[in-house]
């Protein structure tokens, strides 16, 4: 049964994170995205250049600020690739147990001998390792190194390799710089279009997200950097990344070239686990849904794959080629959405045991975060009304995953798209606090707007003093709605 689009946005609190495509970068299967439940737009600049995409950024604002859902932008760097080179006639066949030669030389392919992309693979690669082609269809193994920088190898899984197609050296750490020349001109885009995340592929370790976010610091800017998580250094680095980085992005299909396929589950949970417990957002990725790219409904395989992430404790659910070039965007992500819907029901209402609570946290503000919803169920409030700077109290409040809603109140509007990566945290545009009782007014007027409250009813609200300043959340309130004499104002981004 296909799930049908309505005119307002499911109230899912799983968010989601959408590529766009041919199938999708246009106004009406945008417009169709964010009403079935799109929160974050994902730009991938592996296949994009940076001088076609200044059209397709304003649209997604302006949607935004038409609908009155704040769209977050996240850029993913395409990352230091490895890749052989040009083939004869296109492709060549490559036959399990014949010797190949890799060469850094810029020569034509043929079952004999390919090039490749990375001058210093004989010095990373050691004798017996797996070399990995086309996303892990074809398997070399090595067999010897020469000291001109050819490496030679013999073929463990034939099949046809087409021109460019990429190489993976699972469990080697490879001497590429973690930024390429085109992820600086696409980072200089991204900073010139006001991009609310960037991605960046293939960390090996903590020090690769320290470079961008040095490099960001000295254009004078801070866009978070979401780490993604597909080489097996970064796995092992997993603590130290979370420390650095804003966010992270469960890259499995990568990932499961670098280990046995029956651990990505597992690493998994880790990645989600560590996440939750510095409290930052973690997105799941690769093939949630891959079927509806041609099919208008999912298997029960990958039903079962989304439903078992948001069990994980995910932040967000990512879909790529489902709706970049997929036959069926936006129904793709309605359907996600329902899933989404009917997990953290079970979840929310006692049905299902999840999210293990995380461990006890440190600080006045983690700790007022968390206060927050242990005293909204002591009493049975309604909701929990953050007045945030930066959100980065929501996201504390976020990883105990309350059982109530969670309304973030900003006056900034890029902290209010940036929200959208956080799993249960709505937001609204507010003026800046003027003192406390305009502070609990505020909070009442937007609940009860919102219908998640009613008059007689009590939240619970936070806040930081000196009002405005970032990082001083130092405020917990528990307060009985009054009905307010006129409709709140409510700002758009």
């Amino acid at each position: 049964m296909s799930i049908k689009i309505e005119n307002r946005r499911p109230p899912k609190r799983t968010k989601i994170v959408a590529t766009l495509g041919p199938a999708s970068a246009n106004e009406e299967a945008l417009r169709q995205m964010i009403l079935a439940g799109l929160d974050v737009v994902r730009i991938n600049f592996s296949h994009s250049q940076p001088e076609t995409l200044g059209p397709l950024v304003e649209l997604v604002r302006r949607l935004s600020d038409e609908l009155n859902v704040p769209i977050a932008i996240l850029g993913d760097l395409r990352g230091p690739r490895i890749r052989v080179g040009e083939m004869e006639n296109g492709s060549i066949e490559l036959v399990a147990g014949q010797k190949i030669v890799l060469t850094p030389q810029p020569v034509i392919g043929t079952p004999q001998q390919i090039s490749v992309s990375f001058s210093q693979l004989a010095g990373d690669a050691r004798v017996g390792s797996l070399l990995l082609l086309d996303d892990g269809n074809l398997e070399l193994q090595v067999e010897e190194i020469k000291g001109n920088g050819d490496v030679i190898c013999r073929v463990r899984q034939g099949g046809r390799l087409s021109s460019h197609r990429g190489i993976n050296l699972p469990g080697l750490r490879v001497n590429l710089p973690s930024i390429t020349k085109k992820d600086y001109a696409d980072v200089d885009f991204a900073i010139a279009h006001q991009f609310d995340f960037l991605a960046l592929s293939f960390v090996q370790s903590a020090n690769d997200v320290r470079q961008l976010n040095a490099y960001l610091a000295s254009e004078g800017v801070k866009i978070p950097v979401i780490a993604k998580i597909e080489k097996k250094g970064a796995l092992d680095d997993i603590e130290a990344i979370v420390r650095e980085a804003y966010g992270v992005m469960v890259a499995r299909g990568d990932l499961a070239l670098e280990m046995s396929i029956q651990d990505v589950p597992i690493a998994q949970k880790r990645i989600i686990s560590a996440c939750r417990r510095a409290a930052i957002p973690v997105i799941t990725a690769t093939q949630m849904l891959e079927s509806m790219l041609e099919s208008h409904k999912p298997t029960r395989a990958e039903a079962t794959d989304v439903a078992n992430a948001i069990l994980d404790g995910t932040d967000a659910l990512m879909l790529s080629g489902e709706t970049a070039i997929g036959k069926y965007p936006a129904e793709t992500i309605a359907t996600m959405a329902a899933i989404a819907l009917r997990t953290e029901q079970a979840c929310l209402s006692g049905e299902l045991p999840c999210w293990p609570e995380v461990d006890s946290p440190r600080g006045i503000d983690a700790n007022v975060a968390y206060a927050s919803q242990v005293v909204a169920q002591a009493i049975d409030a309604k909701a929990i009304v953050i007045h945030t700077t930066t959100g980065a109290t929501a996201r504390r409040v976020s990883c105990h995953r309350p059982l109530i809603p969670v309304l973030a109140l900003t006056s900034h509007p890029v902290s209010r798209r940036r929200l959208a990566l956080t799993w249960g945290v709505e937001s609204d545009l507010v003026e800046s606090i003027r003192n406390t009782h305009h502070m609990v007014t505020l909070a009442f007027d937007h609940v009860l707007h919102r219908g998640i409250a009613a008059s007689g009813e009590t939240i619970v609200i936070t806040a930081g003093t000196p009002y405005g300043t970032a990082g001083r959340t130092n405020m917990l309130k528990v307060e009985q709605i009054i009905t307010p004499t006129s409709d709140p104002e409510v700002h758009d981004d």
